[in-house]
């Protein structure tokens, strides 16, 4: 992150805040900073910020983490040392009289042509800080109230209770829930804070939409729970999916008529829904949205018992298992089977899945797949002991040629009990 303090330095100036502004927004948003931390970042005597403080950061400046991180027009040496001073005259003139800054701008001038510059630079800032973020979209205005209507009804607050916390006039709950305005990202955030919304994917998620930096999507509907919606959200930008099933095929690689069996004698709150059928329809729906054409891969591993789990009838299992070798074909999939026989490894835990992205700057993050809801993890130290097992489990495993062959057995034998 060489150009992070020169960027915030000038995302800072441009959008008119001050670094106690930018600390005091924070912390009421649930991200305790303090202005001489703002400081130091802003002069790069400190250079680690967290993954969620760079977010906040961007989410309070309007820009991407991308563009806070950027790396694409300073140069190195004695040259960005004199772009970081020039910058801080930029900051040393902030506040003087319009009558001011025309003299200090006719100094600049003399100076520059004392020593032979141009009167502009020559060469511009290629990556100058974007624009603020456009009003959102009508489609983004709405499921982002909706999102937010229901994480309110989830943390038991009325929008007069919402109003008093965050201090009159600061939000109109009731036109934001309606899709009528957009609130301020930082405005989001303080919501997000208020209804005890923790976990840094979750938050994300929704600040993702209130930036405006993706469209409103099917998993934004009110009837998807925010924590399958944010995982279904970052399956869409991972690049590796690992993925670890003890009890059913994974459900990228099920057919219809199997993930209804599935659904039906695991629950259909497993989706977070009423019925069956509305979980099916999630299941297809994410099937499809999938995208196809990121590079992304998926590492499957899953255990042996699955294969001969009876769910559903031999026909519909006999279908799956063509599908699962139909998939196993594929270059981007890497398919594997936990022996019954004499395993190697087992863990000790139930399904999860690991997601892997583009940006240097974002760790992966594991999910643990739960009776009722799914639980997300970004601790490094945590995500990693899951990335552990998943390492055991995959030297352990089947080859790919050995999955085509336990695919294959288990075929026969289904086949020979239907009389193929």
């Amino acid at each position: 992150m060489a150009n992070f303090a020169e960027r915030l330095d000038l995302a800072l100036t441009k959008r008119g805040y001050t670094g106690a502004q930018v600390a005091a927004a924070l912390t009421e948003a649930g991200i305790p900073i303090t202005r001489a931390y703002i400081s130091q970042l802003r002069t790069g005597k400190q250079t680690n910020p967290t993954l969620q403080v760079l977010r906040a950061l961007a989410s309070c400046l309007q820009v991407s983490v991308g563009w806070l991180v950027g790396d694409d027009y300073l140069e190195s040496g004695s040259v960005e040392d004199l772009q970081l001073r020039a910058a801080s005259l930029g900051l040393a003139a902030s506040g003087l009289s319009e009558s001011s800054l025309e003299v200090l701008r006719g100094v600049v001038e003399l100076a520059r042509k004392a020593e032979g510059l141009p009167e502009e630079p020559e060469r511009e800032r290629t990556a100058d800080i974007p624009d603020a973020v456009a009003p959102l979209s009508d489609p983004q205005r709405r499921a982002l109230g909706k999102r937010l209507h229901g994480l309110r009804v989830s943390a038991g607050l009325s929008a007069e209770q919402v109003e008093t916390a965050l201090g009159k006039g600061a939000a109109a709950i009731p036109a934001i829930e309606e899709g009528r305005i957009a609130p301020a990202p930082i405005t989001v955030e303080r919501l997000l804070t208020l209804y005890g919304v923790t976990a840094p994917p979750i938050r994300e998620y929704v600040l993702s939409l209130a930036r405006g930096e993706r469209e409103a999507a099917w998993y934004d509907a009110q009837t998807v729970p925010v924590w399958l919606a944010t995982g279904y959200a970052l399956e869409q930008r991972a690049t590796v999916i690992r993925s670890y099933h003890t009890q059913f095929v994974p459900p990228l690689l099920q057919t219809e008529e199997y993930a209804r069996a599935a659904i039906t004698v695991a629950g259909p709150a497993t989706y977070g829904q009423q019925t069956v059928d509305e979980a099916v329809a999630l299941v297809m729906a994410r099937q499809e949205a999938l995208p196809r054409d990121n590079g992304l891969v998926l590492w499957a591993v899953i255990d042996e018992s699955v294969l001969t789990r009876s769910i559903v009838g031999r026909h519909v299992q006999l279908r799956q298992l063509d599908v699962l070798l139909e998939h196993a074909k594929r270059p981007n999939v890497s398919l594997h089977v936990v022996p019954m026989d004499d395993p190697v490894y087992v863990p000790r835990t139930g399904p999860f899945t690991i997601w892997r992205f583009a940006e240097a700057y974002e760790p992966d993050i594991a999910c643990v797949h739960g009776i009722e809801s799914d639980t997300l993890i970004s601790d490094a130290a945590s995500v990693e002991v899951y990335h552990q097992a998943f390492t055991k489990l995959s030297v352990t495993t089947t080859t790919r040629d050995e999955t085509f062959e336990v695919l294959n057995q288990h075929r026969e034998r289904l086949s020979r009990s239907l009389g193929k």
